[in-house]
């Protein structure tokens, strides 16, 4: 990828790890010999760089050390198996590219943008990502993933996006970020989920929202439900592989976007964010994903349809513009066939917007990430969605109702944050929610 993936907080760092893994078995299975040496169509170094394969070109952040540690242990259990034999940790995890300070943040969005140590851990990890880009073959985006409410993920994840946004002001910069189960987490998470959309508002160019509930929801349906102990016994291990495969997904090189020689720049990323946002103010992304070992393209889109419409919260939602990327024999006539019907059925189910003439693009591949695994056929619909409305007015209510009665404010204001956080930051969601309903209108 010309991409430098960034994994913000515990969410983003257990969501990361699934998303190397995800991309280390690909390249592997896409990697191809030649003239005596091995060359890796996703690799995002120098090829030129032999040693550079070894490394993880992710960057871990996290205030605490305990859950990079962990991550560490996993890609060394993982890397000492049959996926990278008798190689150290460091060979796995680029020294400098693991950085976590001596405190967690409590949840409190406040103490994670402002609080003591931040600045440190802003400093180590800016430098990492200008190292990290100078390994690049061709840099041109920026994979932030965290979670939106927690006080890591939520408040260092926007001071690092902010940072980001001033130094690199021409790369893309896409988020993914974690909504909570809509029940509750923490007294703060609509403070938190409030500040941390106004800055996914003003400094991503385009954000892909998954929401728990939902993701919970996709994952009970699926046929490859592992029991665990978390909401309807979904695991957070089984959500965290959902997320990561769809990122996956719509990163790794496709046959479309890929030129004839066979060695693509990987600018996946860049063509989403072309696609699906056609104007910047409008840039929230809805992502699902259905897998089927039986080559019915038909049927895939259809499920993904239905995962797609869940996601509306009971309310009748448009879609400004989609991404249909199809895995798994996609090369064949009778797939080419099908897309007409498929793109009226989206624009038709999905309740596309008039002004927008091409609503729909496809992006295919003959190769399957989901191979062996629930199916080895894929189908993962990426769409500028209107569901965002209702979720962003939830949240604004939510977070109004406690600020009109002060209620936990001065958790906020101690570290650091005045009163004009938040009235710009209601102001911001507010300008979401009538950006989006004047789109769809």
């Amino acid at each position: 990828m010309a991409t430098v993936p960034i994994y913000v907080g515990q969410c983003g760092n257990q969501i990361g790890y699934q998303f190397d893994v995800e991309r280390f078995e690909n390249q592997l299975s896409t990697s191809e010999t030649t003239r005596g040496r091995t060359i890796t169509r996703s690799s995002n170094t120098r090829s030129g760089k032999a040693s550079d394969t070894n490394y993880r070109d992710s960057i871990m952040i996290d205030t605490e050390s305990k859950v990079i540690n962990k991550v560490a242990k996993l890609h060394l259990t993982k890397s000492s198996g049959k996926l990278r034999a008798r190689n150290p940790v460091a060979q796995v995890i680029r020294e400098g590219n693991a950085i976590s300070g001596k405190r967690g943040r409590g949840n409190n969005w406040a103490l994670g943008y402002e609080g003591v140590g931040t600045e440190s851990v802003l400093e180590k990890a800016l430098e990492s990502v200008r190292r990290q880009a100078e390994r690049c073959d061709m840099f041109n985006n920026i994979l932030l993933i965290s979670s939106l409410c927690g006080g890591t993920g939520g408040g260092l994840g926007s001071r690092i996006l902010e940072s980001l946004r001033g130094e690199f002001r021409l790369e893309h910069i896409i988020s993914c970020v974690v909504a909570p189960f809509l029940t509750g987490d923490t007294p703060l998470q609509h403070y938190n989920a409030l500040l941390s959309l106004a800055s996914l508002q003003k400094f991503s160019d385009a954000v892909l929202l998954f929401k728990n509930d939902m993701v919970s929801s996709h994952c009970h349906t699926s046929s490859s439900v592992e029991q665990g102990t978390d909401h309807t016994g979904i695991s957070y291990t089984h959500m965290n592989r959902y997320i990561a495969s769809c990122l996956a997904e719509i990163t790794t090189p496709t046959d479309t976007l890929t030129p004839s020689s066979g060695f693509g720049c990987n600018l996946e990323l860049s063509e989403l964010v072309r696609s699906v946002c056609p104007q910047p103010s409008l840039k929230f992304l809805t992502t699902n994903q259905a897998t089927r070992a039986i080559d019915d393209v038909k049927a895939l889109c259809n499920s993904v349809i239905g995962l797609t419409k869940k996601e509306s919260m009971s309310t009748k939602c448009h879609s400004l513009s989609n991404v249909a990327v199809i895995r798994g024999g996609s090369t064949s006539n009778s797939v080419y066939a099908t897309l007409p019907a498929m793109e009226q059925r989206i624009k038709k189910d999905l309740r596309a917007v008039s002004w927008n003439p091409f609503p729909v693009d496809y992006w295919l591949s003959s190769e399957c990430l989901a191979k062996g695994k629930s199916g080895n056929h894929s189908f993962t619909l990426v769409t500028n969605y209107s569901n965002i409305i209702p979720y962003a007015e939830h949240v604004w209510v939510k977070a109004k109702q406690m600020y009109t009665e002060k209620a936990y404010i001065h958790w906020y204001y101690k570290h650091g944050l005045c009163q004009d956080y938040f009235e710009e930051a209601f102001s911001t969601v507010e300008d979401i929610i009538h950006g989006y309903t004047d789109a769809v209108r």
